[in-house]
């Protein structure tokens, strides 16, 4: 197969709705020889926070001088970035030669055993498949959603981070912060370390009584490690670190106050990492070095300045608050305007309330090109109901690069991540 032809063929597994269970991996896997079982794995679940706080741990260990392995999703810029090591993004002739060996399993004599196989799982598998190859120091996987029966599920951990919980996926993972808690507590190994970020008290309880179940030892924010702000910088946040294990100054190279808890988390898994693995633990500078140069494409990320745009993929109510405080702080003085858009299964309405809660901003609603989008009608019904604009996202763009300013503005480009990944191809096209 090319590569087109390996595109089109993947494509034909994707669905709206994930088909939740392992038993498909597992039988998938087998018939690979059980690479997830071959890897250290650090698995990464929650509801924001999870993008962030593995580019803030990966750029550690690499620093550190590791070969990491990072499985996340959805990707940004190309298909094949999901999957890399160090940085450096599966080739795509690797990733075409894994799907023929992946299309032979699912449509030959195993056909029937793996009916219904997602694409999300065919690349999770693949990822497991590449990282064991390769023979990775260790392998960071982010759960693609809720955690108990997401296909990354399937590893053997030797730690594991629940960053945040939030409303998400409700009509998937249930409406209470409660239920989607114990989905993504489903990622707790019996004797596996445990960190989690700053979550709040009811699913916190939900979480350390699994964990206790499990025997997991915990490392919980706010108790067993603390973060504290210091101050904003052009380029990220300032914060001071503490734990049994190491005290700090640190400064992020992403943008947004909440960024300090994910850093902070990370630190804590690099050092519990460390611990388990019977390596020294690394220095200040490295984590300082680490940390400052850490970029991670469309969260709360300065696209370009003139205009000044920013890209964040917020995509559910937790993530779009933490997006709302940023810009009340930091772009206070500013005339703000924000286009949006969504997914099916997301909190629309109450993604709108919080936006509307901006003081001095329009905000414009638009649709965009993919079968998992709202759809149009709706997102113009909403519109008009709330009396906000509507408008096709590239005459947005297009007009903001020609707009002459009568006072300082700043844009805002938000929702969707798989909106992001048209919007930011787009831009980048212009931009060249």
């Amino acid at each position: 197969m090319n590569k087109n032809e390996t595109n089109q063929w993947i494509a034909n597994y994707r669905t709206d709705q994930p088909h939740f269970g392992l038993e498909r991996m597992v039988k998938l896997l087998a018939l690979r020889g059980n690479p997830h079982l071959k890897l250290k794995v650090i698995h990464i679940g929650g509801t924001n926070g999870k993008g962030s706080t593995i580019a803030f741990l990966k750029n550690m260990l690499i620093k550190m001088g590791l070969r990491v392995g990072v499985f996340s999703s959805p990707y940004l810029i190309h298909y094949t970035d999901q999957i890399a090591i160090n940085e450096e993004s599966i080739p795509e002739a690797r990733l075409e030669t894994l799907m023929v060996d992946y299309r032979s399993l699912l449509e030959g004599e195993h056909a029937l055993d793996l009916q219904e196989t997602t694409e999300f799982e065919i690349i999770t598998a693949i990822a497991y498949d590449y990282f064991a190859s390769e023979q990775v120091d260790v392998a960071i996987m982010e759960v693609g959603m809720g955690g108990l029966l997401d296909s990354t599920n399937v590893c053997q951990p030797m730690l594991t981070g629940i960053t945040t919980i939030g409303l998400d996926h409700v009509a998937l993972l249930g409406d209470s912060l409660e239920a989607i808690a114990e989905q993504k507590a489903g990622i707790i190994k019996q004797g596996v370390p445990l960190v989690t970020g700053n979550i709040v008290p009811e699913a916190l309880a939900v979480i350390n009584q699994i964990a206790k179940t499990k025997e997991a030892p915990r490392l919980v924010y706010g108790e067993d490690y603390q973060v504290s702000h210091q101050g904003s910088v052009r380029t990220g946040e300032v914060f001071d670190y503490t734990s049994p294990l190491r005290q700090g100054r640190f400064q992020t190279g992403l943008l947004g106050i909440h960024q300090i808890e994910n850093a902070g988390m990370a630190i804590t898994l690099l050092d519990t990492y460390c611990k388990e693995t019977g390596r020294e633990l690394a220095s200040n500078n490295i984590v300082a070095q680490a940390l400052a140069e850490t970029s991670w494409p469309g969260r709360l990320e300065v696209f370009c300045r003139e205009p000044l745009m920013i890209l964040d993929g917020a995509h559910n109510p937790h993530a779009i608050k933490a997006l709302v405080e940023t810009l009340q702080e930091r772009f206070a003085d500013y005339h703000k305007e924000v286009l949006f858009t969504c997914i099916k299964t997301k909190a629309l309405e109450d993604m709108l309330d919080l936006l509307e809660t901006l003081p001095d901003t329009e905000l414009i609603l638009t649709h965009f090109d993919d079968g998992r989008a709202t759809d149009k009608e709706v997102l113009k019904k909403v519109a008009y109901s709330r009396n906000l604009n509507y408008k096709s996202w590239q005459s947005f763009l297009d007009q903001s690069m020609i707009d002459i300013e009568e006072k300082k503005t700043v844009r805002i480009v938000t929702g969707s991540l798989y909106f992001l990944s048209q919007v930011r191809a787009y831009l980048m096209e212009r931009k060249n």
